[in-house]
């Protein structure tokens, strides 16, 4: 580049003056200094010259070696001069670049490479301190690089190869990794969750010590494929299991789950939540703590809460409440509390509603039973307001409801109608005994022992599987809401495993 800056300075036309050849001579040498100086800033990759750095790139590439499109993974290059190497669109992962000289004057377009600081961590293995923030660092070769104190926050590492590398104090607040990013034998003591806005590392994992050898590598394993939501002021559990149930519905097979529920002090609360490994972990969090935030604020307006989803998603619905039970069972206090219903509204003849239980349920507009209004203005589309109970049934309405159904059960008298009809008979009466229990909770679980008894009366082919599942839910979640020590609690621990042997579910 400097050699075509001084050619177009010197091809002048012949002086006629000694004065206007000094006037040349100064003008010159200052092109040829501007120039030397353009020149740097180009090969150094200033954005200002990228063009530049481009144009003459290309031309000095030009019958150079081409990696153009090709299969590089697990490859080393190390220790080789690579200037005028044409590396577009090629597969660089895990690619070894140590000690690799001239790739500033590659064409890397379009690859990790292209980035001066990551070019130079590959080439050097050596980016202790350095600030690698948002960095496409994806599918990157660092083994054994030196990340001490590094800030690797939103870093994308997806497919990275972190092996043996030293991580040491490094700041990895919400870096992007996947099943495929490696992490043997890393060196790692201690990383830090956040970087405020001051540059400070904040949070350390482990909470206290240090990581032993092997420690970190089994502790990253199970962290990766979470995601931490921190309340700072408390966890209202109904708002929490309203944006984790919408955030379900809205993205399919995202397979949310809840790990653990932390109470830190102080009102602040941590949930870790359990995502797939290739889910976008920014984009997921932003999504519940919008819905979260949204839901708190309908909440204290007293407005309801209702679920988008679509006709036909009660099995997937269903599916999502399966695989959260205890998450569930552990809200039950805190959604009885509110007296009030999560709805979903559906876009057919169906809602679905988490009851106060936490089961999901399905009803459709000629059977929906609702102490409030039901507006069907709006075409199919059904929306409940207040509690979606039958007000009207009394605590001795369901006992003589499932009296009855116990008692059609007994006079059936199959192989197992006599042991179920027992069972059913002593969760009835606990459950009336049961002085922790709100009347509303006592006719949700006498519902729940009722279909129990009219699905038992069928021959075992012929039963909703669904509903016996949906019964029992109902009846764990209400277990939750007593005490272990209480008699409730002891008979639903004796029976409820049988219930499912003798329901086949």
């Amino acid at each position: 580049m400097l050699a075509i800056f001084t050619m177009l300075a010197m091809n002048r036309p012949p002086v006629s003056t000694p004065t206007e050849g000094m006037i040349n001579f100064i003008t010159a040498i200052a092109v040829i200094i501007a120039g030397a100086i353009i020149a740097q800033k180009a090969i150094s990759g200033s954005p200002k010259f990228a063009w530049i750095r481009e144009k003459g790139v290309f031309w000095a590439a030009t019958g150079g070696i081409s990696f153009y499109g090709a299969n590089l993974t697990d490859i080393s290059l190390d220790n080789i001069d690579l200037r005028h190497t044409d590396f577009r669109k090629a597969n660089l992962t895990r690619t070894s670049f140590k000690g690799v000289t001239g790739l500033e004057l590659a064409r890397l377009q379009g690859t990790i490479l292209e980035d001066p600081k990551v070019r130079k961590l590959l080439t050097t293995n050596n980016g202790r301190g350095e600030d690698f923030t948002e960095a496409n660092l994806q599918g990157a070769n660092l083994q054994g690089a030196d990340l001490r104190k590094a800030i690797l926050v939103k870093a994308q590492v997806l497919d990275a190869d972190f092996s043996g590398a030293l991580l040491t104090d490094a700041c990895i607040q919400d870096w992007n990794i996947n099943k495929n990013t490696r992490f043997q034998d890393v060196d790692c003591k201690r990383v830090y969750l956040k970087c405020s806005l001051h540059g400070n590392f904040l949070e350390p994992k482990p909470d206290s010590g240090e990581f032993q050898p092997g420690e970190f590598e089994k502790w990253i394993t199970d962290v990766r494929d979470t995601i931490d939501l921190i309340f700072q002021n408390g966890l209202n559990w109904r708002a929490f299991a309203f944006s984790l149930t919408q955030t379900a519905i809205n993205n399919e097979g995202l397979g949310l789950s809840v790990r653990s529920i932390e109470n830190k002090g102080d009102g602040v609360v941590v949930a870790k939540v359990g995502v797939s490994l290739e889910t976008n972990k920014t984009a997921i969090h932003e999504e519940i703590t919008n819905h979260y935030h949204q839901a708190v604020d309908a909440i204290e307006a007293k407005y309801e809460l209702v679920l988008q989803a679509k006709e036909g998603e009660i099995q997937r619905l269903q599916t999502f409440y399966d695989s959260q039970q205890k998450f569930i069972q552990g809200l039950i206090t805190g959604i009885a509390e509110t007296k009030r219903e999560v709805i979903i509204k559906g876009e057919g003849n169906r809602v679905y509603m988490m009851n106060q239980a936490g089961d999901i349920m399905e009803s459709n507009n000629q059977n929906i039973r609702a102490g409030g209004n039901v507006d069907m203005s709006s075409g199919n589309k059904i929306t409940v307001g207040g509690d979606v109970t039958n007000s009207n049934l009394t605590l001795a309405d369901a006992n003589s409801q499932v009296s009855n159904s116990i008692q059609q059960l007994r006079d059936i008298s199959t192989d197992t109608s006599d042991q179920l009809a027992k069972i059913l008979t002593t969760l009835q009466k606990s459950i009336n005994d049961e002085p922790a229990l709100s009347e509303n909770q006592k006719k949700e679980a006498l519902e729940a022992v009722e279909t129990i008894a009219e699905e038992g009366k069928k021959p075992s082919g012929q039963r909703v599987n669904k509903l016996c599942s949906m019964a029992l839910n109902a009846l764990k979640g209400i277990a939750s809401a007593v005490t272990d020590a209480s008699k409730l609690a002891e008979v639903f621990k004796t029976y409820l495993p049988t219930l499912t042997n003798i329901l086949g579910i």
